[in-house]
């Protein structure tokens, strides 16, 4: 009997001294955590500065004012103006003048409204980039409204009287589609390009 009793006590404080996570089930591993997809980074907003330089040209622009535009231009004879199409790159004052006066004869002065609610940019030391997108709308010639996108872009220089154009480019903006349903309709008339070449020379006869 007390060699029953002996070995109940030793089975008993065998089952007493075993650790607790002996006995334990074993807990699943967790899963780990999924991670997180990177922000994209938003391009930086442009500041007042070079928004007004944006409006003080559309305006300008507006006006069919050639001086007030000209003034917008940085004081180098390195500036540039491209348009949208093949061939539409202007180099120095003098050319710029020229285009913006053919320009002018595609729409009726005071009928250009612009909106370029998304404008992007930043300043670096006495350099600058600009870039817009714009709806504007006018009145061609012949008093037909006209509404269009634009594009903007430049790159601009700090002087004395502020931030100068060194080059600007200007796109419109067209969308390619089927043609119209018949009940649709008739859309504005297109706008011509942002800045119509002017007409070639004739080109030299020859010497007979």
């Amino acid at each position: 009997m007390k060699k029953q009793q002996a070995l109940l006590v030793s089975v008993l404080g065998c089952a007493l001294t075993t650790p607790i996570w002996a006995t334990e089930a074993p807990k699943a591993a967790e899963a780990p955590k999924a991670a997180e997809a990177p922000k994209a980074a938003e391009a930086p907003k442009a500041s007042e500065e070079l928004r007004a330089v944006l409006k003080q040209h559309h305006d300008a622009l507006n006006k069919q004012d050639l001086k007030a535009l000209m003034a917008l231009y940085a004081d180098t004879p390195n500036v540039a103006l491209m348009g949208t199409g093949p061939g539409e790159f202007w180099k120095g004052k003098a050319a710029i003048e020229e285009t913006y006066k053919h320009f002018f004869e595609t729409f009726k002065a005071g009928s250009l409204n612009h909106e370029c609610p998304e404008a992007s940019g930043a300043e670096e030391g006495n350099g600058a980039w600009l870039m817009a997108s714009c709806i504007m709308k006018d009145t061609d010639p012949a008093g037909q409204p006209r509404e269009f996108g634009l594009n903007v872009s430049a790159v601009l220089k700090k002087e004395k009287a502020g931030w100068r154009v060194q080059a600007l480019h200007t796109s419109n903006v067209s969308e390619e589609g089927g043609p119209p349903p018949e009940d649709a309709t008739p859309a504005a008339t297109p706008a011509p390009a942002t800045t119509p070449a002017p007409a070639p020379a004739d080109a030299p006869k020859k010497a007979q």
